[in-house]
């Protein structure tokens, strides 16, 4: 306990100055996510709140932008609680300021993917009637091939009426901003494999306390000023990232697209301290100039599974700064792994956090002891609000050892039963990912006449390479067992990812 408030006071959170910035903040926010702006335009107000491009603006003056969107949006297209509103956009200012506007307004607020397909984006206007849709360049592309023909407001372009203007219009001296705390977050699941599901939270500061404790005491985030947030803030772990990062005041680095050698060169200009990614843009990082990590003292990876390989590589060149937070769309962030906990297991996902409950279990719905494979199932005060039983069938395979640890096997969908014996493609990729020309690989299964199943491997090479399938099979010969062996091994100029970084396995076959 005095650890917790030692780092919450090193955060400005626990001065009686901080208490009541808070607690105000609370009182007129009503609890919804502007409360943690409010608090951090008090606490913080000329520091540097957001950095994207060639823009700049103060927590000050984002927080008063805020309030000025939300009174426009409210008077010039009547929004208000209750209606659902998408944001349909990339990692940049005004999508920001329109997530926090509409929270203001008590609106149901779907962070939609830009990446989505048309036949995707079609099924989800056929379940959620949208009152609006805020887009940028890219989702306006995606938006003008589908069906949607109610109120669409542009983030930048056309300037008229666009987020950028409202943001900057004043709020009139006889108008009343009428504030709630009715809206919920929604955001989009699965869509990998089909159509995207909706996961709800309710967006209130005192479910948000958890997971903020455990960065704030386990890895010490409280003591860093600067983060680069390149993951999309679409996904439940950007936004995190970027909720955590407001309420801290830190210097919150933007950018619309990945690019390593941009993103390297960035992290040096900033003097980024803090990198929120997902492990393919760690992976290409990393192969540029090691000079651009200096000031950085913590890499927090998410929204999909680290190899061991490339954990190890990073704990070669960036020692213990390498941290893994587990989470999925409906259960949010509930198990860590420290950069100890990796230097000491590179394949975990670490340990629940407080606050969050786990069990492993069988086809049979009944729990597993520990070391067995199973299904891994959450629960929390924070899990999603749109189910009866607040229990989460995350769909990933684990075990759980006699401390606590917990170990990823893939997807249940991905699971390979070849000559009666269950296979698990995810150790044949990290076995590949050993071999020092690879790059990347991703393993499915494959219907085989004599064994039912077996893998199939698809590889892509580091610069420069040359390898055969003869020689990595003859390779392969002493490093897996007889059903991991692929019958098949694809060679591919790039294995084909997700906008998110995840491996995008139903475009192999």
């Amino acid at each position: 306990m005095f650890k917790t408030f030692q780092k919450l006071y090193q955060a400005k959170l626990t001065s009686p100055r901080g208490l009541y910035r808070l607690l105000a903040s609370i009182i007129r926010s009503k609890t919804n996510l502007v409360a943690l702006m409010d608090f951090a335009a008090r606490t913080y107000p000329k520091e540097i709140a957001i950095i994207e491009g060639d823009k700049q603006i103060s927590y000050e003056a984002l927080y008063q932008e805020t309030l000025q969107l939300a009174a426009q949006l409210q008077k010039e297209y009547q929004l208000s609680a209750g209606q659902k509103v998408g944001l349909l956009c990339k990692n940049h200012i005004p999508f920001v300021q329109s997530l926090f506007a509409l929270s203001m307004l008590g609106v149901d607020v779907y962070l939609l993917n830009v990446s989505m397909n048309v036949d995707q984006f079609e099924h989800l206007l056929q379940k959620h009637p949208f009152k609006a849709i805020i887009k940028d360049e890219q989702g306006a592309a995606l938006l003008s091939q589908t069906s949607f023909r109610q109120v669409q407001i542009d983030t930048h372009f056309p300037i008229q009426n666009s987020i950028l203007e409202l943001a900057k219009t004043p709020i009139p001296a006889n108008y009343t901003l009428k504030k709630s705390s009715a809206g919920k977050l929604i955001i989009l699941t699965g869509g990998t494999t089909g159509n995207f599901k909706t996961a709800v939270r309710k967006p209130s500061l005192f479910t948000f306390l958890n997971p903020f404790f455990a960065l704030l005491t386990q890895l010490n985030l409280g003591t860093y000023r600067s983060v680069y947030i390149i993951t999309p803030i679409y996904h439940g772990f950007g936004v995190a990232a970027l909720l955590i990062s407001i309420i801290l005041g830190v210097k919150i680095i933007l950018s619309k697209s990945f690019k390593e050698k941009e993103a390297s060169q960035l992290m040096l200009k900033h003097k980024v301290e803090v990198l929120v990614l997902v492990p393919l843009m760690l992976q290409r990082l990393l192969q540029q100039d090691l000079k651009n990590f200096q000031y950085n003292k913590i890499i927090l990876s998410g929204g999909a599974a680290l190899n061991p390989t490339l954990v190890k590589q990073t704990a070669h060149l960036l020692p213990n700064q390498l941290a893994n937070l587990y989470g999925t769309s409906e259960a949010g962030f509930c198990v860590m792994a420290t950069g100890k906990d990796l230097q000491r297991f590179p394949t975990t996902i670490g340990k629940k956090i407080k606050g969050v409950e786990t069990k492993i279990l069988a086809k049979n719905k009944q729990a597993l002891a520990s070391k067995k494979v199973g299904m891994l199932c959450i629960k929390s005060s924070w899990t999603m609000t749109n189910k009866a039983d607040q229990w989460i069938e995350t769909g990933d395979l684990a075990y759980m050892d006699d401390d606590g640890y917990c170990f990823l096997c893939g997807r249940i969908d991905d699971l390979v039963i070849s000559g009666g014996v269950n296979v698990y493609p995810v150790e044949l990729e990290h076995i590949l990912l050993q071999h020092e020309a690879i790059f990347q690989a991703a393993v499915i299964g494959i219907p085989d006449t004599e064994y039912g199943q077996r893998l199939k491997a698809f590889i892509s090479l580091k610069p420069h390479q040359e390898l055969s399938a003869l020689s990595l099979k003859e390779w392969l010969k002493d490093k897996a067992t007889g059903a991991q062996k692929p019958k098949e091994i694809i060679f591919l100029e790039e294995i084909p990812v997700t906008a998110l970084g995840k491996v995008d396995k139903k475009k192999l076959s």
